[in-house]
């Protein structure tokens, strides 16, 4: 018997948020917290993520679902939200060992992992044997926007390769914002059901969010064996902007494609997709990632 295993549940509020992002206090950020609230002031959610260190900014972030977290900054980079160690951190040294120790101690504690950046080519990449040896960490940047240049967007292919071996690792988008040009690039919108810190966490653990870069999903809903994907509206201008929408499974196999003038699409789930995703982009660029229903 098949069954779809879905991380969305359409009950709550879509809200928006970075989980990676530098203020002054990295030796690479360049502006003040005051600053990063001014350039993130309609998001709902963030994290401030200082180098292997925990910077304290509640107090300038009074309206927003702030979480503690930093960026472990070894020969890989990870991040640790809501970790459980905030003054003595352990040390940075990579092995696949230590890193995941550190992200089960967070997972343990209630809060998210992410593995960052990993196919950056300027430098802290990282193997896909070394995400395989890491099954403790949550989730990995697909999609970064710190530096976007065409020859490192391959997060994504990469993602599915992890994907494909039974591994069940959310994606995630992040700005890993360090200067002006880098804030509101790409983000994660999740459904939460409440404004709250623990309603975030519980999202981004259990995969009840997509990526965006300014469009998305208004629901993603199983259906016996199909799956409805209904596209983001609220603006006539999203009707009327030409789409273009692409089906993943297995090996990033394309399962199934849709252009057009359209505000939803429906997949008849056969039994051996492994999984199945959804990437949607508007003319003109914007798009959203779904993350991964799982077919068993």
């Amino acid at each position: 018997m098949m069954r779809l295993l879905s991380p969305y549940v359409n009950r709550g509020m879509w809200l928006r948020g970075s989980l990676h992002i530098h203020s002054k206090f990295s030796k690479c950020g360049l502006h003040s917290l005051p600053e990063i609230a001014l350039a993130y002031r309609d998001y709902d959610f963030l994290a401030i993520t200082d180098h292997d260190s925990v910077t304290s900014a509640g107090e300038v972030f009074p309206d927003k679902v702030l979480f503690q977290g930093y960026e472990v900054s070894g020969s890989r980079h990870m991040l640790l939200i809501e970790p459980p160690f905030r003054e003595e951190l352990p040390d940075n040294c990579f092995s696949c060992a230590h890193y995941n120790d550190m992200a089960e101690r967070t997972a343990a504690c209630g809060g998210f992992s992410v593995i960052n950046h990993p196919t950056r080519i300027s430098g802290q990449a990282w193997s896909f044997e070394e995400i395989l040896q890491t099954p403790s960490v949550q989730g990995m940047e697909i999609y970064s926007g710190d530096g976007i240049h065409i020859e490192e967007d391959i997060g994504i292919r990469l993602w599915d390769r992890v994907l494909s071996t039974g591994r069940r690792i959310w994606g995630v988008g992040n700005d890993d914002f360090h200067h002006w040009g880098q804030e509101r690039r790409v983000w994660n919108v999740v459904k939460a059901r409440e404004r709250t810190p623990d309603a975030v966490l519980e999202a981004l653990r259990s995969g009840n969010f997509y990526i965006s870069t300014g469009y998305g999903f208004d629901a993603i809903e199983v259906d016996g064996c199909d799956i409805l994907f209904r596209l983001k509206s609220g603006s006539p201008l999203f009707a009327e902007t030409y789409k273009y929408l692409t089906i993943f499974g297995r090996g990033g196999k394309v399962l199934a494609e849709k252009t057009g003038y359209f505000q939803e699409f429906r997949y008849h789930v056969s039994g051996d997709e492994g999984y199945v995703r959804a990437e949607v982009y508007l003319s003109g660029g914007y798009c959203g990632i779904s993350q991964p229903i799982f077919v068993e």
